[in-house]
């Protein structure tokens, strides 16, 4: 989150603006960037806006990419999912493309069997719509009731409820209390690990 937060101000810097409260674009993970340049500037056009986009993805693509770590634990717990035949898909507003990028930088790629982007859905259907998990339903051939929606938002949360998936929040990323979409919360890989193995 803070590669987030710290990339979107030194754009909004850049241009001028007054850098944004770690919070304020904390809430907005899994938005657009649009939503998060329109809290430093709410009458920002389109140009501007696309203009902003690239700047975020150059700054992301030479700092951020590289310095992007797995959280201890990640890699042994994508890996036995995997291995017992579960299906995994990765939902973000990053743009398809980038996020396979950077987790095969990662090697978990292989671990992952769908890649799913800000630009796998029509613009205005983001999260919380239930739009990329339902699309990862569909490609994976898994039904809702079999489908765990795991992330670290309220926003994820909102997603995989809309979907009608069962939503598992880990509470090491950015909100670290439960929130109220969560059917159920986890505090570390290992249980994470248990609960999808045991359904």
């Amino acid at each position: 989150m803070r590669f987030v937060v710290d990339t979107a101000n030194a754009v909004i810097t850049r241009r001028g603006g007054a850098p944004l409260e770690f919070h304020a674009v904390g809430r907005m993970t899994g938005l657009p960037l649009d939503a998060v340049f329109r809290l430093a500037w709410p009458e920002l056009s389109d140009d501007d806006a696309a203009a902003c986009r690239t700047e975020y993805r150059a700054i992301y693509e030479e700092t951020v990419i590289p310095a992007t770590r797995l959280f201890a634990g990640a890699r042994e717990t994508l890996a036995a999912i995997h291995a017992a035949g579960i299906r995994q898909a990765t939902v973000t507003g990053k743009r398809a493309a980038d996020c396979e990028r950077i987790l095969r930088g990662l090697e978990i790629a292989d671990d992952i069997d769908l890649y799913l982007g800000g630009d796998s859905i029509p613009f205005d259907r983001h999260k919380p719509a239930p739009d990329l998990a339902l699309l990862a339903m569909s490609r994976s051939g898994v039904r809702a009731e079999r489908t765990a929606v795991v992330g670290d938002t309220g926003i994820d949360m909102q997603m995989g409820r809309a979907a009608g998936a069962r939503t598992i929040q880990v509470l090491w990323g950015y909100e670290r209390q439960a929130v109220a979409e969560a059917d159920e919360t986890v505090a570390t890989w290992d249980a994470l690990r248990a609960r999808i193995l045991t359904g």
